[in-house]
């Protein structure tokens, strides 16, 4: 019997310590959750740094990449370590930009993250973000193009309540690359995102904010605002020492305005179904579907809706473990013809083949130390 107990909390332990973007993504979670615990979690509220620590972290991809996404990976990495009574963290290369410059102008570039966090009997994290990049080489313009990020994020987490709030101070981008001649802008005004969770009877019910506001003077003037209210519960289900069933029901209502398109509103009320599973003590397997339910439709700005076609997505994903060593990713993210395209292009999309050329895709390493 106690050999059987030490096994069980071996496995509870051993699925703690998962650490990626490949993880949250098959799991059907974006790039963080609002409710599953991981290393993510840091980059939505700073106070999980006492919960994940003691490990370093590399997820692989190309420094080139401009928007971070299953198919075409951002390369960034850090590590975050346990000192007495708190933790701290060094982050490098994280895309926590909420927009991208339009073209000719620097988006954000070597970002570096710094955590800190403590427990005074309520745990409590922050984070602070900064980039800053220039460039005078350009051929196609006399103007020198730079751009310079900041941004602060707190958390705290106290019993089975926590809250949260990160506010980007500046985005800012000045001269474009693509003509000739200075004062072009792109500036983003202080923006934020604020939420909070709380736990009850087995579920998390959660709540976040989430307004953003980006200004451009190129040859014309153009502004865009984004909003975003979201509310929802999810839960993680122990089926069993081995395996997990994930579950949760969330409403998003987005509203974007642009100086091009007007006032366009996105409701949708997705839901998601996934399952963690131990298939060995040196593999775990993971995988979900989500989908629209009920509704789901876009309201443009002439007041014209149209339901958002084909919400149905399936991710899986997969954990080597080496010990203290463990590689995560994503799996079938390439389809059968990757000899005619590249990854991320219609010929290489997902089509439903296991890949087994391509074992992982969205590759992550971490060891815990």
């Amino acid at each position: 019997m106690k050999k059987t107990l030490v096994i069980a909390s071996l496995a509870v332990l051993s699925t703690s310590a998962f650490a990626s973007k490949a993880r949250m993504e098959a799991l059907g979670q974006g790039q963080v959750s609002r409710y599953i615990m991981d290393t993510r979690s840091v980059f939505l509220n700073p106070a999980m740094v006492n919960e994940q620590k003691n490990y370093i972290i590399t997820e692989w991809g190309t420094s080139a990449v401009t928007t971070d996404d299953a198919t075409t990976p951002r390369a960034e990495g850090g590590f975050f370590r346990e000192m007495g009574t708190f933790t701290y963290g060094l982050y490098l290369g994280n895309d926590s930009s909420r927009i991208n410059h339009s073209t000719g102008f620097l988006n954000q570039s070597n970002a570096l993250d710094l955590f800190l966090g403590g427990d005074m009997g309520v745990k409590w994290g922050a984070r602070v973000h900064y980039a800053n990049a220039k460039d005078e080489t350009n051929l196609n313009s006399t103007a020198t193009t730079k751009n310079n990020a900041f941004g602060l994020g707190l958390g705290a987490e106290m019993g089975d309540a926590e809250a949260y709030v990160n506010v980007d101070l500046a985005d800012k981008s000045n001269g474009d690359a693509t003509v000739a001649g200075n004062g072009y802008e792109s500036k983003m005004k202080p923006s934020y995102t604020v939420g909070g969770s709380y736990k009850f009877a087995g579920w998390s019910f959660f709540a976040e904010y989430d307004m953003s506001k980006l200004n451009e003077t190129k040859a014309t003037a153009t502004t865009e605002k984004d909003s975003t209210i979201l509310v929802g519960a999810g839960r993680v289900h122990e089926i069993n020492p081995t395996a997990r069933l994930i579950t949760d029901l969330s409403l998003s209502m987005n509203t974007n305005e642009t100086t091009a398109n007007g006032k366009v509103k996105t409701n949708a009320l997705p839901a998601t179904l996934g399952m963690e599973v131990d298939a060995t003590s040196w593999l775990v397997l993971r995988g979900s579907v989500a989908q629209n339910i009920i509704f789901g439709e876009k309201k443009l700005a002439n007041g014209k809706k149209q339901t958002i076609p084909n919400s149905t997505t399936v991710n899986a994903g997969a954990t080597l473990n080496f010990g203290k060593l463990k590689v995560d990713g994503m799996i079938g993210n390439t389809g059968s013809a990757r000899n005619t395209g590249t990854v991320g292009s219609a010929a290489a999309n997902k089509t439903g083949t296991l890949t087994t050329d391509n074992l992982l895709t969205r590759v992550a390493v971490s060891y815990w130390f």
